[in-house]
């Protein structure tokens, strides 16, 4: 058996590292000592893993479910040995997270206190509102705003995350709004990935409304649209926890506090449930810790 699992290790050491050489020079073994524990790995399973020619190799249909399926079940062994020793109690390993641009930055400050706590643990983090092909970008958590839960990976649900409309001070003195309607003479600024022509949607404990706005400034991420806001260039909506320190600063207004954008959702997506390392779980309540803050 213990063979068997080094030839997995192997095995997972080359198709990550792209080439028996370069897997070879990682775990300290002749090229040919490599060549010969995989041959023997797929004699044993009955398949080919690995396509191989003298200038590249690639994964075979199999080899790749092979690789996705043994992954997590060996990093869960090795964690669960490590759990057993009481001289190994830090976080090691390494964990490859997608943010949110705008809640991401939130984030930031507390993971890298975490990774100066965990020196052993090595944090790759993508600050980033594009939805990651979690499997095949070997993300191991993703945190993801939705109206809905995803579907084809399982999620957590942390937290409900509400979207009031602010404006700058100045734009509220100067004139201010007592009703949806009137938000239709007043610029806007908004997400450019929403339809420039789309109608703001709102809604409070006993309505929804659709309002026709006039959008003056759009951008791809929270922090242009919050300086936007701060300059005075229009009304919009912002999820709350991005404007905490602007609300404190006088720096923004909220207005029409009985309405809000549509709720959205944030959800802890993992590729794989069923092994979710002890440093992957210890981020996922950092971050609890941290919205709940």
């Amino acid at each position: 058996m213990n063979n068997k699992l080094n030839a997995i290790n192997t095995f997972i050491r080359v198709a990550e590292a792209g080439s028996f050489s370069a897997a070879a020079r990682q775990v300290g073994m002749k090229q040919s000592a490599v060549s010969q524990q995989i041959a023997a790995l797929e004699e044993d399973l009955g398949v080919v893993l690995l396509h191989r020619t003298t200038r590249a190799m690639a994964l075979t249909e199999q080899g790749e479910r092979y690789l996705q399926q043994m992954r997590p079940m060996l990093a869960a062994m090795v964690e669960f040995e490590s759990q057993l020793r009481p001289t190994q109690q830090a976080l090691q390993g390494n964990v490859h997270i997608q943010l949110p641009s705008g809640l991401g930055q939130l984030f930031l400050p507390h993971l890298l206190r975490l990774q100066q706590h965990n020196p052993e643990m090595h944090l790759n983090i993508s600050l980033d509102d594009r939805i990651a092909e979690l499997v095949s970008e070997r993300v191991d958590i993703a945190l993801r705003l939705s109206e809905t839960p995803p579907e084809l990976f399982p999620a957590r649900l942390l937290a409900r995350i509400q979207t009031p409309l602010f404006a700058a001070p100045e734009r509220v003195h100067q004139q201010p709004i007592t009703s949806p309607e009137e938000l239709a003479f007043n610029p806007h600024v908004r997400f450019s990935a929403i339809a420039h022509d789309a109608p703001l949607k709102l809604i409070s404990d006993d309505a929804t409304l659709a309002i026709k706005v006039n959008t003056v400034f759009r951008a791809n991420n929270s922090e242009g649209l919050l300086q936007a806001l701060q300059a005075n260039i229009g009304i919009g909506g912002m999820q709350l926890p991005l404007v905490t320190e602007a609300i404190k600063a006088g720096t923004l207004v909220r207005i029409l506090p009985e309405y809000r954008l549509p709720d959205r959702f944030l959800y802890a997506v993992f590729p794989d449930a069923r092994f979710i390392p002890l440093r992957v779980r210890r981020i996922v309540e950092l971050i609890e810790q941290v919205l709940a803050d």
